[in-house]
């Protein structure tokens, strides 16, 4: 039966972890749990996937965690659903191919980062960078907003910016073809992907968005399950080099579960403090963990260790 007739439109970026999205839809899941859905593609990243829930241009969005609890924290009407990716993201730093002044992450005191949006992961990473290697005063990082993937590789070869970040594997074939260089990289100490809403959204579509997480649950069970065929697949389809989608594919944890580790959100929170992206202005007392996520449909666990249709990995 149909939750009823409404399309529940998903945004997230056109990369090799949201497949399981569009698997759902080609092997008949959001058909078998009663609920239309279009996967609407983002190509910006979260600040932007943040501001098209806020003007309700979709309803759900797949973002960077960082980038989300950012926002909740700040005090906006956005709620978690639950954790798409549990696994870290790998977040590599990337500077002009011709700059030979930038060769390691230490050459990167007081450097000017490239950066999609103001509160992009672009953005927030290089903070968590930053504070994990205790530069601030003179050797603070700079920060210029330029807009896309593109936009950032032609940044730094410009040499208009110093360096940028970017996933790891949406970044490789552009290392491999010399465009950009790699100088580095930083793990995000959280899960790299959640599911998010308005909160009066998710309150007025609930019976639907349930059916929504159900859906894409079993997709992520599908696509754990399908070793033999589904790197290649990805490779093909993300125009990944073979090792490499492996590589990711043997990495990964896609879980999409409505369930959000309480440690994630903490660890995350302080992140956020400590690069400057929350502030005593914007974020003067702690709110309580609960508040960040939608309870109808989402839970809060004390665990980081969420289930999963991840098969464990053969010794």
């Amino acid at each position: 039966k149909m939750a009823d007739n409404t399309t529940i439109r998903i945004g997230g970026v056109p990369e090799h972890f949201n497949y399981p999205f569009t698997l759902a839809q080609e092997r008949g899941l959001y058909k078998k749990h009663g609920v239309k859905v279009e996967f609407v593609i983002q190509k910006c990243g979260t600040g932007a996937m943040i501001q098209a829930l806020k003007n309700k241009e979709q309803d759900i969005v797949v973002a960077l965690t960082e980038g989300l609890v950012a926002d909740i924290a700040k005090g906006s009407n956005l709620k978690l659903l639950g954790t798409y990716v549990a696994s870290s993201l790998c977040w590599a730093i990337s500077a002009g191919a011709k700059n030979d002044k930038i060769n390691s992450v230490d050459d990167l005191k007081g450097a000017t980062f490239a950066v999609s949006r103001y509160g992009s992961g672009s953005h927030l990473m290089a903070g968590v960078l930053a504070s994990t290697k205790g530069w601030g005063g003179s050797d603070a990082v700079n920060f210029k907003v330029v807009g896309a993937f593109k936009a950032l590789r032609d940044s730094v070869n410009a040499q208009d910016t110093d360096v940028f970040m970017w996933e790891h594997f949406t970044t490789k074939p552009f290392f491999d073809s010399k465009e950009v260089k790699r100088v580095g990289e930083i793990y995000t100490p959280w899960p790299c992907f959640m599911l998010a809403a308005r909160a009066d959204v998710a309150k007025a579509k609930a019976d639907a968005f349930k059916r929504v997480l159900a859906a894409v649950g079993e997709a992520a069970e599908i696509f754990h399950r399908e070793t033999k065929t589904m790197p290649k697949f990805i490779s093909e389809k993300y125009k990944l080099k073979v090792e490499d989608a492996h590589e990711w594919y043997q990495g990964v944890n896609i879980v999409a579960t409505p369930m959000v580790p309480a440690p994630a959100i903490k660890t995350a929170l302080k992140a956020l403090q400590t690069s400057g992206v929350l502030t005593p202005e914007n974020y003067p007392k702690p709110k309580p963990l609960q508040e960040f996520v939608f309870e109808e449909l989402a839970s809060l666990s004390d665990s980081k260790l969420l289930p999963s249709p991840k098969p464990s990995a053969k010794l």
